[in-house]
C-alpha cells in the first residue's frame, strides 16, 4: 500500500479495505489505518559505541522499508537508529572511553551564571482533544489519552512508584502512580536504565544508559544506589563512562548483579565503595561490547546459587558468545558455562531478550529476539522443568500473537526495541509479554490475548469521531517496562508514558483492552527533536510548536491546562510564523512536511494539514522529487522573510517566497531544486538570509565517512573548502544583519575519541564560509546540536548543556553555562522569541524550557 500522505489516523471511509490488511484477526474491522510506525529514534546517545550491525545492514536510502506492502512501515525503522548514532560517532562508528565524563568533568569547570528557567511544558499532553482531531493527521480515537515521554523501567516498594524515563530522569509518585515529581534533574546524567528496590534494606538502585537500543538512547555514568527514596545518589563502585544497563537484581543473600554492556557484574549490596566483579563476560575483549548481557536473573528457591543470563554482541546482533549462560555457584566469577538449550530454542542465536522467573522458580519464560537479523523479530519462550537448558516450547510468535487480536501486523517485530515478558509473581501461569502491544495470558502462554493494542481503530467498539473511537481508553503502543505492585496493580511502560492495570482483570472475549489507568498527568518527560516559538493570535502571548519522539507534534498555548497534539506518530523538525502560532509546518519523517494555517484544528472531517513534501516517499510520482532525505530531515525559513522557505534532501529546495501559499503535487509544486549535493548525500542543516543560503550534508554510503558544507554565497553554489571537521553539522545559524556572516556547530567528539574527527564544535565564517576561525575554546567536548544568536550572545546547546559567551574587545569568547534549574538533560534545538525576550531551549527528555533575556 502506498500512501502519498503520512498521516497517523487515516479515516475508515477512505481506508476501509486497507485496514483489513492491517487488523489481524480482524476481517470485518472498517477502520483508520495509521502508516506511522512508532519505532523512531532521535537525538543520540551520547557516547554509544554501538555499530549498528545487522540494523544498519538493512537502512537503505531511498527504500521506503514497506517490505510487506502494507503500508505500516513507510521507512526502514532503523534508519533513524543510524542517522542518530552518526551525528555522535563520525566519522567512526565508536567512541573511545571517557568521552562523557570528560565533557561533564570540563562543563564544571566553566563559570556558571544564574538563569531563570520556566518550564514550557509544565502540563500533560492530550492526544484525545476533540479540536484537534484532523481525519488524516492526528490521533484522535487512539485510545491513548494523556502521554509522556518513553519510559525505560519501572520499580515499585510498596504504595512508592518509580519511573526512569529515557533521558527524563528519575521520577517518584507515593500514590501508587497518581502523583509524580522528579528527583533527579540536576544529576549530571538523565539517561536511565534498570532501577531495582533492595528488599533487604530499600534502598534504590539507579542504572544509567537506556537500553531500548534506539538512536535516542543516550548512554550513561554508570550505576548509582540511594537510601533516601531518589533524592540523593551515591555511585556504586567505579564509574561506567558510556554505560548501558537493563537489569539489576538481588540475590536474597546479600549480592546484586547488574547486567550492563561489559557483562554481568556482581557485588556486595552492603558496601558501595568497592569495585563491582566481572563475574560474565565471554565475548572478545578487543570488540566492543560483545559481551552485552541483556538479562540476568536469579532463580527463586535455590538460595542464590542458581544464577542466569543472556549475552548478545552489543545487545542485539549475532556473535562467538552469544547465548543463554548459567551459574551453578551463585555467580562467581569462573563459575558460569554456556547453557546447550533443547526444544525449539535450540536452532535461535539469541539476541536482545528477557528472563522472567515464576515465584517458586519452577518455570522460566523467556522473550529471544533472534540475533541473525538483529532482533528484528522476537518470540516468547517457555520452560516447563524452569531449568535454562529447557526443553523450550515456543509460546508466542508472529502467528499466534496475530490470532490474539494484534493490531500491529508486525506483532512480534522490533524486539531490538520494544521488549519485555514477566510471570505474576502470585500465579504461574499468568504472564504478560510487551512488544509494541500488551499481550496477556492466563494458561502459561497457550493462549493469548491483547490487552494493550496498538491503538483502538481496528477494535469491534470503534466508532469514528468518539473519544478513543468509544472504546475504552488503552496504553500507549511500544513496550518498554513492567512491574507488580500491591494491590494487585500491575504496572506498563511504553513510548507514551505510565500506564495501569489490575493483575486480576480477565480479558474480556468481546473487549479485551479494557481496565486502564492512566498515569501521566504529572510526568513532564517529552522527547523533542526540535521546537520554535510562535504569537498566539488571541492573545498575543507565546506559543510553541514541537516535534516529539512517537508523540506528535506538540503545540503549546499560553494559559492552557493541556498540552495538544494536531499531529500524531513522530514528530521532526517544526517552522513556525513567528507573528501567528496558527500558520505552521510540522514533519513526520524523511522531509514530509504538513501545513496548518489554523494551528491544527479540526471538527473531525476536515483535514487541518496540507502536503506539501517533495520527497519521493511522500510525492512518488512529483518529477525529479527528492530521494535522500534524513530520517529526521531538516527546513527553515528565511531570517529576512519568514514566507521564503528552504527544505533539504538530497536537493536544497527553495519556495521562493510562496510562505503559507506553498503547496506540491505531483502536478504542480512550489518547490523548486536548487542546488544537487550529490549523490548518496543528505542535507544535515540549513540557515538562509535572503539569497544566501548554507546548507551542512553527510555521505555515509562509502567506506569512509564524509561531511560538507555548500553555500551560494557570492552568487554560485559550491562547496566550502576551509578545514573543518568530517562530522555530522547540527547547525546552521546565519546573522539576520549580515549574510556572509555564519555560524556552524557540530555533532559527535573530537580526534581524541573518534580517530579522523578532528577538532572543534563551533566555528565562525565572516566572509561566506571561505575562512573560518574555531570558536570552541574552552567549551566541552560533547556534542553540540544547536546555536542561537540572542542579545550579543553566542547560545549552544549541547548534550552536557547550555552555553553562551559574547565577543570580547579582542574578537575572542569566554564560554559560561547558564545555571539554574535547567534539567540536564540533551538539548537539541534553540530558538529565540519574536521580541527576543525569552530563550526556548528542547531537551530530549526533560521538555521545553524557556529563559529570560540575557544582560
Amino acid at each position: 500500500m502506498n500512501l502519498s500522505h503520512p498521516p497517523t489516523g487515516v479515516r475508515a471511509a477512505v481506508v476501509a479495505a486497507c485496514a483489513l490488511l492491517l487488523v489481524a484477526g480482524r476481517a470485518d474491522a472498517a477502520s483508520p489505518v495509521h502508516p506511522h510506525d512508532h519505532l523512531r529514534s532521535g537525538p543520540v546517545d551520547p557516547t554509544t559505541t554501538t555499530a549498528v550491525t545487522a540494523l544498519t545492514a538493512q537502512d537503505d536510502k531511498g527504500d521506503d522499508g514497506d517490505d510487506d506492502g502494507d503500508g505500516t512501515d513507510r521507512d526502514d525503522p532503523t534508519a533513524g537508529f543510524a542517522q542518530q548514532n552518526r551525528m555522535k560517532t563520525a566519522p567512526g562508528d565508536s567512541i573511545g572511553p571517557g568521552a562523557l565524563t570528560h565533557a561533564y568533568a570540563q562543563a564544571g569547570k566553566l563559570p556558571t551564571v544564574p538563569t531563570r528557567w520556566s518550564e514550557v511544558t509544565d502540563v500533560p499532553l492530550q492526544q484525545e482533544d476533540k479540536e484537534y482531531a484532523d481525519p488524516v493527521a492526528s490521533n484522535f480515537g487512539s485510545g491513548f489519552g494523556l502521554v509522556s515521554g518513553r519510559v525505560s523501567s519501572l520499580a515499585v516498594d510498596g504504595h512508592t512508584v518509580y519511573e526512569g524515563a529515557a533521558d527524563g530522569g528519575l521520577w517518584r509518585s507515593d500514590d501508587d502512580g497518581r502523583h509524580w515529581k522528579p528527583l533527579s534533574d540536576q544529576q549530571q546524567t538523565l539517561a536511565m536504565g534498570a532501577l531495582a528496590v533492595n528488599p533487604a534494606d530499600h534502598s534504590l538502585w539507579i542504572g544509567t544508559g537506556e537500553p531500548s537500543n534506539s538512536g535516542d538512547s543516550y548512554t550513561g555514568l554508570g550505576i548509582y544506589r540511594s537510601t533516601d527514596r531518589g533524592r540523593t545518589w551515591k555511585q556504586v563502585g567505579r564509574r561506567i563512562d558510556g554505560s548501558i544497563v537493563p537489569r539489576i537484581t538481588f540475590d536474597g543473600r546479600g549480592h546484586v548483579y547488574a547486567a550492563t554492556n561489559e557483562g554481568v557484574l556482581r557485588r556486595a549490596a552492603d558496601d558501595i565503595t568497592a569495585d563491582w566483579t566481572v563475574a560474565l563476560a565471554p565475548g572478545d575483549p578487543d570488540t566492543s561490547w560483545s559481551s552485552a548481557a541483556t538479562d540476568v536473573a536469579v532463580r527463586p528457591g535455590t538460595g542464590g546459587q542458581q544464577v542466569t543470563a543472556v549475552i548478545a554482541r552489543q545487545f542485539t546482533g549475532p556473535g562467538d558468545a552469544n547465548g543463554v549462560y548459567e551459574s551453578d555457584d551463585h555467580g562467581r566469577p569462573g563459575t558460569w558455562h554456556k547453557v546447550t538449550p533443547t526444544g525449539d530454542l535450540a536452532s535461535v542465536t539469541p539476541g536482545r531478550s528477557t528472563l522472567s522467573y515464576s515465584a517458586d522458580g519452577r518455570e522460566l519464560f523467556a522473550l529471544v529476539g533472534d540475533a541473525t537479523n538483529g532482533s528484528s523479530d522476537g518470540d516468547v519462550f517457555r520452560s516447563a522443568t524452569g531449568d535454562a537448558a529447557g526443553p523450550w516450547t515456543t509460546v508466542a510468535d508472529e502467528d499466534i500473537l496475530k490470532a490474539s487480536g494484534a493490531q500491529n501486523s508486525d506483532a512480534a517485530g522490533a524486539a531490538w526495541y520494544n521488549q519485555y515478558v514477566a510471570v505474576d509473581p502470585a500465579d504461574p501461569d499468568h504472564v504478560y509479554a510487551g512488544f509494541s502491544e500488551v499481550f496477556e495470558s492466563w494458561d502459561a502462554g497457550i493462549t493469548w490475548a491483547t490487552i494493550g493494542p496498538y491503538w483502538n481503530y481496528g477494535l469491534k467498539c470503534y466508532t469514528n469521531g468518539l473519544i478513543a473511537g468509544g472504546c475504552p481508553m488503552t496504553t500507549h503502543a511500544d513496550q518498554h517496562a513492567i512491574a507488580f505492585g500491591p494491590g494487585n496493580r500491575v504496572y506498563f511502560g511504553n513510548d507514551g508514558g505510565v500506564y495501569e492495570r489490575q493483575a486480576t482483570l480477565r480479558p474480556d472475549p468481546e473487549l479485551p483492552s479494557k481496565g486502564w489507568t492512566n498515569l501521566n498527568q504529572d510526568l513532564h518527560t517529552l522527547q523533542y527533536y526540535d521546537a520554535a516559538y510562535g504569537t498566539d493570535p488571541k492573545t498575543g502571548a507565546l506559543s510553541t510548536w514541537g516535534g516529539t519522539q512517537d508523540n506528535g507534534n506538540v503545540l503549546s498555548l499560553p494559559g492552557a491546562r493541556e498540552l495538544y497534539q494536531p499531529s500524531g506518530g513522530d514528530g521532526g523538525f517544526v517552522l513556525v510564523d513567528p507573528h501567528n502560532a496558527d500558520r505552521a509546518v510540522n514533519e513526520y519523517v524523511d522531509l514530509d512536511m504538513s501545513l496548518t494555517t489554523n494551528g491544527g484544528r479540526s471538527d473531525g472531517t476536515t483535514p487541518s494539514f496540507t502536503t506539501i513534501s517533495p520527497a519521493c516517499d511522500w510525492n512518488a510520482d512529483l518529477k525529479g522529487c527528492d530521494p535522500g532525505p534524513e530520517f529526521i530531515a531538516p527546513y527553515t525559513s528565511d531570517t529576512a522573510d519568514v514566507n521564503h522557505w528552504v527544505a533539504g534532501g538530497r536537493y536544497v529546495w527553495d519556495n521562493a517566497g510562496k510562505g503559507w501559499n506553498t503547496r506540491c503535487t505531483a502536478d504542480s509544486c512550489d518547490w523548486t531544486a536548487v542546488h544537487d549535493t550529490g549523490e548518496d548525500h543528505s542535507v544535515t542543516a540549513l540557515g538562509v538570509n535572503g539569497t544566501v543560503t548554507y546548507t551542512g550534508w553527510e555521505d555515509w554510503s562509502g567506506d569512509q565517512y564524509a561531511s560538507g558544507i555548500d553555500t551560494n554565497a557570492g552568487g554560485t553554489w559550491h562547496r566550502l573548502t576551509a578545514p573543518l571537521p568530517t562530522r555530522y553539522v547540527t547547525s546552521l545559524t546565519v546573522d539576520p544583519h549580515d549574510a556572509l556572516h555564519v555560524w556552524a556547530t557540530y555533532g559527535g567528539f573530537t580526534r581524541s575519541y573518534v580517530s579522523g574527527a578532528g577538532e572543534g564544535h563551533v566555528f565562525e565564517s565572516s566572509d561566506g564560509g571561505t575562512t573560518w576561525t574555531d570558536r570552541t575554546g574552552d567549551l566541552p567536548d560533547a556534542p553540540a546540536g544547536a546555536l542561537a544568536l540572542w542579545h550579543g550572545h553566542v547560545v549552544v546547546g549541547t548534550d552536557v548543556g547550555v552555553f553562551a559567551a559574547a565577543p570580547t574587545a579582542t574578537g575572542s569568547y569566554t564560554w559560561y553555562r547558564l545555571g539554574g534549574t535547567l534539567p540536564h538533560a540533551g538539548v537539541v534545538s534553540l530558538d529565540v522569541s519574536p521580541d527576543g525576550g525569552h530563550l526556548l531551549v528542547a531537551t530530549h527528555g526533560r521538555g521545553l524550557w524557556s529563559a529570560q533575556a540575557l544582560r
